[in-house]
């Protein structure tokens, strides 16, 4: 800012000026006219109305009233008689003075306004050539500061600036480069108030201090105040003036403070795109001249950029197809971008560089278009991604062979998320489960979970989530035939470089083999344990049906093979509820001759899976309505019978029924079975031996002393008969020959007696042994060797008599005659034994044909005592007697033993039916042919 004495030296040299040009204005109209001889008197006033407009167009108001002042002195003086004097001789010459005055006055304001307006206009226009060329804001305000001077005579001129996007009260001052001090506080004082309030700050009384806002049309820019000189209020025209001056400051900042702006964007942007690892080239349409490149862009080409005149010249860069040939001008993205509109993203185009190098680039160009679609350039941005390339390469062939090994591992394995979710499995849990991409999708690989599992694996699962540790699972996996197999799993966090946990990987094997194995093996051994702990055949078959359910089955029924079918020895259900269709099952065998699986097990001695047992095989098995109701109440679904085999001999059959609730049979069921089966065939095979050898042994007893007693009564009458005869010879030196004969009878009888019961015993001997009687067949009469027996057995006995009845024609068949024989005499014997005196015993022979066969068919039928029902199955095995004879009536129990033995070689049959306390009925099925 000027100083208050710089300002007052300087309408000095101008009125001096003003004052020169007045007096030579003056001169020149007095040569003029002393010249201008030819005219009158009325020459000299044109010219000098003339000059004082020349005056008034150059000097203003005051220098034109000053010459017309001066001239009306010098025409009074030199121009109108009397000449050299003011007086005027004429009233017609004061006229023309008084006219020349008054129009010289006219002339002047008129040129005096003509010459503000002219002035004004000029310093308006340097102002606004000032304001033009100023750039900062503090040119403006030196420009600001030389023109309120000049139009207003202010004594100081301050600036305030508002930054862009700040308020008001971040306004700074802006100093003027000629400022020599600091503005007074006054003029900051209206600076903040014209800020505050957005309006002009007026002078007010006496002060002359004027502060304007300067406004763009959305805000206040900033403000601009002035210090008038004088003490007077300031006039409507520097008021006028200074708003002017403030419009043109306004506009001026705005568009410096835009410029500003826009340097800071420029040099931001330059710094960006030289700063950037991408190369941008910008060119121009139509031309396709290049106006713009960064430093990346030659580093990247590995030359610099070509300068380009046309889209032609584009062909000088180093761009090829895959095949090898040059990538043409037009083809390139920027000239695409430029001729055609457009836009290329991302695209791949391989480079040779500068230094020979081969290269791929990634180029994206796009068109610059005018608001009226106008192409007005082209920008085009493109990297070297080499190197980026081959990272990718390499990472794919690395997760094509992790894809690999994901797919190749014999495990189940799965990715997830840091939450667990999105879980990703290998091929292999499909191939086992049998689900879908999307049913294994949002959790729904938990539906193949066995539903015992889910909740431990879930919360065991939460839990290793929360805490980020690895952790170790086993489940139950359900496959695709609708079985569980158990897995064991480990599942591990994923953290990456910076040690943030990025996800879980896990791996499940197959342990279900194992797990099963030692599941079947502590199963066997406690089974086992407790079968071996039973003695009993009832107790280990109780025991074994409880052992079975629920391990193998929902419940289960033991059948036993007799001579008699098959008898229905347990049925146990868990449910106490069920106990009256239990029971019922239990005294109800399958129907004869049905398709039932157990008669076909006991049949075949072959192990029987049915998958689907429904109620129309319900009715195809049951043997009444009452069996009927009690199989439906049950309701088996699938059923599994098993043989019960013991030293390879049937001894029943177990039947595993499921409901329709649980899986069927699978084949490590069947396979734990029919393990389980053979330990309890072997401990019912036990528990009969056992059984047998104690009865063995009680039968020895019984046999011992049946032997010697009944060894003793045919040595007794031997031994009897002999002493009689003998006594007799002593007392009579002879022998009646009546007597004789029978005695002899008697001792032969006794001694065959005892023959027989020596062959039986030796017939057990060679049995024990393993050796089988050699047998001598020969074609026989059935009939007369029936007829001989009873002759022999009659002359014995007179107590008893025996009917025989044969047909008429002759029943023959290939027999050992000797062992037939004896065959029919234990018959004869047991008959006699246990008949009551003077009974009759009935002997059959006839032909009979059964199972495709012809058969000779012996019968032999009593009155006597009778048989238990309950010793019927067990009669012809060794030892074994009646339960109402042992004790009363001597006997080996190895008769009837014997006597199968010697039927069944033949290869024949032997059976019995009695009712006790009405005899008994022997029938002996002997084949006709060999």
């Amino acid at each position: 800012m000027t100083p208050a004495h710089g300002r007052a030296q300087r309408p000095v040299p101008r009125l001096l000026s003003q004052a020169l040009r007045v007096g030579a204005l003056l001169c020149a109209c007095i040569l003029a006219s002393w010249n201008l001889d030819a005219l009158v008197h009325s020459v000299p006033f044109p010219i000098f109305l003339a000059g004082v407009m020349a005056a008034g167009w150059y000097g203003g108001l005051w220098p034109a009233l000053s010459l017309t002042v001066l001239a009306t002195l010098v025409l009074d003086l030199l121009f109108i008689h009397p000449l050299h004097s003011p007086a005027i001789s004429s009233p017609g010459e004061g006229v023309l003075l008084g006219v020349f005055s008054v129009v010289g006055v006219l002339i002047s304001t008129a040129a005096g306004t003509l010459h503000e307006a002219r002035r004004r206009a000029e310093q308006s226009q340097r102002l606004t050539e000032a304001l033009a060329r100023a750039v900062t804001p503090a040119d403006i305000a030196e420009v600001a500061q030389a023109h309120t001077l000049t139009l207003l005579g202010a004594r100081a001129t301050a600036l305030w600036v508002i930054p862009d996007g700040g308020g008001t009260e971040t306004a700074r001052l802006v100093p003027a480069p000629a400022a020599e001090s600091p503005p007074p506080d006054a003029l900051a004082s209206l600076a903040q108030e014209a800020l505050r309030t957005g309006a002009p700050v007026l002078p007010r009384g006496t002060a002359r201090g004027l502060s304007l806002p300067l406004r763009s049309a959305s805000r206040v820019l900033g403000a601009l105040a002035l210090l008038l000189p004088g003490r007077g209020g300031a006039g409507a025209r520097q008021l006028q003036v200074a708003r002017a001056l403030g419009d043109a400051c306004a506009t001026a900042l705005e568009r410096a403070l835009l410029h500003e702006r826009l340097q800071r964007e420029r040099r931001l942007l330059d710094s960006v795109l030289e700063q950037a690892p991408v190369g941008v080239i910008v060119a121009e349409a139509p031309s396709s001249r290049i106006l713009f490149y960064n430093a990346a862009s030659e580093r990247i080409l590995g030359h610099p950029v070509i300068p380009s005149a046309d889209v032609s010249h584009y062909a000088r860069y180093g761009g090829y197809h895959a095949d090898g040939t040059p990538v043409a001008a037009e083809d390139y993205p920027t000239a695409r971008a430029l001729l055609k509109g457009e836009q290329v993203r991302n695209e791949l185009m391989r480079y040779r560089r500068g230094d020979g190098q081969d290269s791929l680039l990634e180029i994206s160009a796009a068109p610059v278009r005018t608001p009226d679609g106008t192409i007005t350039a082209s920008v085009c941005v493109f990297a070297d991604v080499t190197e980026r390339q081959q990272a990718e390469q390499r990472l794919r062939a690395s997760e094509e062979r992790y894809r690999q090994l994901f797919e190749a591992a014999p495990q189940v394995i799965w990715t997830n998320r840091t939450d667990g979710g999105n879980t990703q499995f290998n091929s292999l849990w499909f191939k086992l489960t049998g689900q879908t991409l999307e049913e294994a999708s949002n959790y729904g690989w938990l539906n193949a979970i066995h539903p015992e599992d889910r909740v431990r694996l879930k919360l065991q699962r939460e839990e290793a989530i929360r805490q980020e540790q690895a952790y170790a699972i086993d489940f139950r996996l359900r496959m695709v035939n609708g079985g569980y197999r158990w897995q064991v799993g480990r599942v591990v966090p994923l953290y990456g470089d910076s040690g943030k946990l990025e996800g879980w990987l896990g791996a499940a094997i197959d342990v279900h083999e194992r797990r099963r194995a030692e599941a079947v093996q502590h199963f066997l051994s406690e089974a086992s344990a407790t079968l071996a702990r039973s003695l009993d055949e009832r107790e280990t078959i109780e025991q074994a049906t409880r052992l079975m359910v629920p391990e193998l089955a929902d419940w289960c029924i033991v059948d036993l093979q007799t001579p008699n079918g098959l008898e229905r020895a347990a049925v146990f259900h868990p449910d106490p509820s069920a106990a009256s269709a239990v029971e019922i099952i239990r005294r109800h065998r399958p129907r004869p001759e049905s398709p039932s699986p157990v008669l076909e097990v006991f049949r075949t001695g072959q192990a029987r899976l049915v998958e689907r047992f429904d109620d129309e095989d319900y009715r195809a098995t049951v043997s009444s309505d009452e069996h009927l109701v009690a199989v439906r109440a049950l309701a088996p679904h699938t059923l599994l019978v098993i043989p019960l085999v013991a030293r390879e001999r049937l001894l029943g059959a177990i039947t595993l029924l499921r409901g329709g609730a649980r899986e069927r049979f699978t084949e490590e069921a069947q396979v734990l079975a029919q393990d389980f089966s053979q330990r309890c065939a072997q401990a019912i095979d036990n528990a009969r031996l056992l059984t047998e050898l104690k009865r063995s042994l009680r039968t020895r007893d019984d046999f011992l002393s049946s032997v010697s007693h009944d060894l003793r009564n045919p040595l007794s009458v031997i031994m009897m008969r002999a002493a009689g005869l003998r006594a007799e010879v002593d007392q009579r030196g002879s022998i009646v020959p009546e007597r004789l004969t029978t005695a002899t009878t008697r001792i032969l009888s006794a001694a065959e007696e005892m023959r027989s019961m020596v062959e039986s015993l030796l017939d057990v001997v060679r049995s024990e042994m393993g050796q089988q009687p050699n047998l001598r067949r020969v074609q026989l009469d059935v009939g007369e060797l029936v007829r001989g027996v009873i002759v022999d057995q009659q002359q014995v006995t007179q107590r008893h008599t025996f009917q025989v009845h044969t047909p008429e024609t002759p029943v023959m068949a290939f027999l050992d005659e000797v062992r037939v024989r004896r065959v029919v005499r234990n018959l004869l014997l047991n008959a006699v034994k246990y008949s009551p005196e003077g009974s009759s015993i009935d002997v059959h022979v006839q032909q009979g044909d059964a199972e495709g066969r012809s058969w000779a068919v012996i019968e032999v039928r009593d009155q006597g005592i009778g048989i238990p029902a309950s010793d019927l199955p067990h009669l012809f095995e060794r030892f074994h007697r009646g339960g109402n004879v042992v004790g009363r009536i001597p006997g080996t129990g190895l008769g009837l033993f014997g006597a199968r033995q010697l039927v069944e070689q033949h290869g024949g049959r032997i059976t019995v039916t009695s009712v006790e306390g009405q005899g008994s009925t022997f029938r002996v099925w002997l084949p006709q042919q060999q």
